[in-house]
């Protein structure tokens, strides 16, 4: 019997004990609410439908990085907050994945940027406020300030 034991010890692939359960954790993820684990290590928790994320639902990643807010077929869309693994933040308007309306950015020096987005870039009336509370308004075109 010590002899079996000691065999399987030794021959059984001791990595197979230490991987993370991947996929669909617990609920319904293809037509629900569930937690999906990705095999990158982010995980998902929130509704499916098709087995897309879809509707509400926050995504967290093994690098501190996460987004708490609304889903449409599988993409960022409405409301919602992104947080970079640097710190950095984003509060506002997302439209197929990207920032696109208005929000508010949030660096991790304490300086902010709250207005309107385009295609991930500051676009239109916006202020940027630097973390010493000095600030300057305009518009602004493709991530640069106009005018």
């Amino acid at each position: 019997m010590f002899r079996i034991i000691l065999l399987l010890i030794l021959f059984f692939p001791i990595h197979l004990l230490a991987q993370e359960k991947q996929g669909c954790v617990y609920g319904n993820c293809e037509n629900g609410k569930g937690n999906y684990i990705y095999s990158n290590g982010f995980s998902y928790e929130g509704n499916f439908i098709n087995g897309l994320r879809e509707g509400r639902g926050m995504l967290k990643g093994h690098d501190g990085s996460s987004f708490d807010g609304m889903w449409v077929q599988d993409k960022f869309q409405g409301q919602g907050t992104y947080i970079w693994p640097d710190g950095s933040k984003y509060i506002g308007a997302w439209e197929q994945g990207i920032q696109h309306g208005y929000g508010i950015y949030f660096y991790p020096n304490g300086d902010k940027y709250t207005g309107y987005f385009k295609d991930n870039l500051f676009h239109g009336e916006g202020k940027y406020t630097w973390a010493d509370g000095t600030s300057q308004s305009g518009v602004y075109e493709n991530g640069e300030l106009k005018k």
